[in-house]
């Protein structure tokens, strides 16, 4: 297989293990998402795991801000007494779920905030829309490593099995990284080899098509989120393709949003 535009092809097993950690756990398809508790019940074992998440689902909120209401906050008591995760349920968007927390509940910053697991990929431009990168995001404006986690739609890799891939790679990148960062990870519907391997890969571009289904009813026009996915950059080296070729997708996001050659161009010409 073509490896060109891999930063890095990382191995799934880390034999030196990692350190304890306060872990935040988000995500933006709420509370009972099977895919937030499976990761939640496989970290907190070996590490103090806290939950701020949705009490509904929130899902393409992007990086949206409850403004001009009042945000109910309450613990969940049933989420899982086993595990012993304190898990807070907030009626807002993932991004109120990380801001809320660091900013007014927590009462000492995490080491590591995680978003997902998410029902569903965030690949390419999807990025942009995606609660569990916006959530994600929270985290890494407060200067704490973050990850976003998605499972592409219909993949063969349970929950459990994503979230036992994930620890030691999050141990990894947290014992070897020293600054804030943000990264975007996707695992593939199936992995290609005999064990998970993580690439390090830039975004790639996503469209849809006929992204809104018209619907009548009782004289009235209706317009629902639907669309067919458009691929408009999925070369080598992208996230898009990595997951297509059963590799799990790492992609640094920042902030900046800057377009360089553009504000070169516009200063040599106009400034």
């Amino acid at each position: 297989m073509e490896k060109a535009g891999w930063y890095a092809n990382l191995p799934f097993v880390y034999e030196n293990g990692g350190a304890f950690v306060n872990i935040l756990i988000l995500n933006d398809d709420g509370i009972a998402a099977e895919g937030l508790q499976t990761l939640a019940r496989h970290l907190a074992p070996r590490h103090n795991v806290t939950v701020a998440a949705p009490m509904h689902q929130q899902s393409g909120t992007s990086h949206a801000l409850t403004i001009g209401r009042a945000i109910e906050v309450r613990t969940d008591e049933n989420f899982d007494a086993d595990y012993d995760i304190l898990a807070w349920a907030i009626d807002g968007t993932p991004t109120d779920c990380g801001k809320l927390y660091l900013d007014a509940i927590a009462e000492e910053m995490p080491d590591v905030v995680l978003s997902g697991i998410n029902h569903g990929s965030n690949l390419g431009t999807d990025v942009i829309y995606s609660g569990t990168v916006g959530a994600a995001f929270e985290g890494f404006f407060h200067g704490i490593p973050s990850f976003a986690l998605s499972l592409v739609e219909g993949s063969e890799i349970s929950y459990a099995e994503a979230a036992a891939y994930f620890e030691p790679f999050m141990e990894r990148v947290l014992a070897e990284t020293e600054k804030p960062f943000l990264l975007n990870i996707n695992f593939p519907k199936v992995l290609t080899g005999e064990s998970p391997q993580f690439v390090f890969c830039r975004q790639g571009g996503r469209d849809y098509i006929n992204a809104f289904e018209r619907i009548e009813e009782n004289g009235r026009v209706h317009y629902k989120v639907a669309g067919e996915v458009s691929d408009t950059d999925k070369g080598a080296g992208t996230d898009i393709y990595a997951v297509e070729h059963g590799l799990i997708s790492v992609t640094p996001i920042g902030v900046d949003m800057t377009d360089y050659p553009l504000l070169e161009e516009c200063g040599r010409r106009i400034g």
